[in-house]
């Protein structure tokens, strides 16, 4: 299997993710989102891409997103002042495999459509900080539907794979 360069990739294409929210089940993502987060919740976003997630926050959430491409900076920015969402953007030009978050330093960590473009080595390590940092987890990936996620680990409070989709919705809590 050959792997690529994440920041490369991002770096290179011309239009991330769909150009319109109706495509490749951003609606679906958006209200996923907004059923597992609070009005008040402080959110890491990873990977906020272009912003078709931000819909989901409100404008009491306290957002952080971290991406490893610049390349959309200017177009998600202007997406979270239309929303009228407050977005502290850091854009790393690595893929972390360690935060400089704190523990539980926000309350949920949402990763929609990001972990299928991680290399696998390190995906387990980003969920392992993604966990560490956030009281909640919320991901959206595209994943094999023989898996069942709750025979993996009993942290993971719920799960659901859309054959459609082909894409795999979960969230993980803290005890």
């Amino acid at each position: 299997m050959t792997s690529y360069d994440v920041i490369e990739y991002w770096n290179k294409r011309d239009n991330p993710n769909s150009k319109n929210p109706n495509e490749r089940n951003t609606l679906k993502h958006i209200s996923f989102v907004k059923e597992n987060i609070r009005l008040n919740d402080k959110i890491l976003d990873y990977g906020p891409g272009i912003g078709r997630i931000l819909p989901a926050y409100s404008e009491n959430n306290k957002i952080t997103g971290y991406d490893v491409s610049s390349k959309y900076k200017e177009r998600l920015l202007e997406t979270a002042k239309q929303k009228k969402i407050e977005l502290d953007l850091i854009i790393d030009k690595a893929i972390l495999t360690e935060f400089s978050f704190n523990n539980n330093e926000f309350d949920v960590a949402v990763s929609i459509s990001v972990l299928l473009h991680q290399p696998p080595k390190d995906i387990v390590n980003i969920m392992c900080e993604l966990a560490r940092v956030a009281k909640k987890v919320v991901i959206v990936s595209w994943h094999n539907p023989n898996i069942p996620y709750d025979s993996i680990d009993e942290k993971i409070d719920s799960w659901l794979y859309d054959s459609e989709a082909k894409q795999t919705y979960f969230v993980y809590r803290h005890d």
